[in-house]
């Protein structure tokens, strides 16, 4: 009985100072986070990132209507060649 009650409050102080040490951790790699967030370079590649995007986008958008419009094409042709 003795044993479990040592291993009891072992486990409870080891579960409260993880805690704390945890609630520091995330707190510092929060305000981290936040800080790295509002550099401006870091914002600039983001922009970018985002206009290099939206330009790929396009561009695939474009390729898919060309391939959308052959496919269309050719079943048309083949409807037409099995109605004959």
């Amino acid at each position: 009985m003795k044993n479990g009650m040592i291993f009891f409050v072992g486990v409870a102080t080891g579960l409260l100072l993880a805690s704390r040490a945890g609630r520091r951790a995330a707190a510092a790699l929060s305000a981290k986070a936040q800080h790295a967030w509002s550099d401006p370079n870091l914002q600039k590649v983001i922009s970018q990132t985002e206009q290099a995007a939206k330009d790929a986008a396009a561009v695939a958008q474009s390729k898919v209507e060309a391939l959308v419009d052959q496919a269309s094409a050719a079943v048309d042709t083949a409807r037409e060649s099995d109605a004959d």
